[in-house]
């Protein structure tokens, strides 16, 4: 549930750039008698995509237990959300964002073309394939969620991401400029919980060398902090 809490403002503000961002394609599909099948399509690829990347920090983990060397992964996944945060919150593009962006550009317009079709099943594939959107915000998800090194772990946080961003897309198939004005303090939200993430991580990579003591919150329902 660490990492849950800890990542709860990006689940929460992320909403801002959600509306900004995926909020115009929703609001295509508003019309569509079979709409909300977008977002069980988004909840389960949200899901999966968390799961994934727990598993993914699983074995990194194992890797690096292997070479006696496991406090590598939590300088590796923290290092990648402070330099995230840092360019959200500077402005900057990530970088690899163009390459990733035109790559992804053919996935783009195929789902657009979804969006045409008023059925079930194109607004599901719609939903599940906003995933492959390139997106700030679901890096630094993912990549927290990778850090957790925990499948489990990545599948609840991937579904509260989803879940906790859905209400302004809701709003987005309902109007136009609802909460439009208060997209600019995303960079801040989401660039300062990613340097929070991150310095979390590097201090449990501390504390794993025995270079600084844990901080345990709640050792009964085994709340570490780091």
């Amino acid at each position: 549930m660490t990492l849950f809490f800890a990542m709860l403002p990006v689940y929460l503000f992320g909403n801002l750039h959600c509306l900004g961002m995926c909020g115009p394609l929703v609001m295509m599909i508003g019309h569509h008698h079979y709409r909300y099948f977008y977002f069980l399509g988004r909840l389960l690829s949200f899901s999966l995509a968390g799961m994934a990347a727990g598993a993914v920090g699983a074995v990194a983990n194992v890797f690096f237990q292997h070479y006696h060397v496991a406090e590598a992964t939590s300088f590796l996944f923290g290092g990648i959300l402070l330099i995230l945060g840092i360019y959200t919150l500077s402005g900057w593009t990530y970088p690899g964002h163009q390459w990733l962006s035109k790559r992804m550009a053919g996935a783009s317009g195929k789902l657009s073309l979804l969006m045409l079709r008023d059925k079930a099943w194109p607004a599901f594939l719609f939903g599940f394939f906003t995933l492959a959107l390139p997106c700030g915000q679901t890096l630094v998800v993912f990549s927290a969620c990778a850090l957790s090194g925990d499948m489990m772990v990545g599948l609840l946080n991937g579904f509260a991401f989803a879940l906790l961003t859905t209400p302004s897309l809701f709003l987005a198939m309902q109007a136009h400029t609802f909460l439009r004005s208060a997209r600019h303090y995303y960079k801040a939200v989401i660039g300062l919980s990613a340097l929070l993430v991150g310095t979390l991580a590097i201090l449990r990579g501390l504390a794993e060398t025995d270079l600084i003591p844990h901080l345990v919150l709640n050792s009964t329902y085994h709340i570490i902090l780091f």
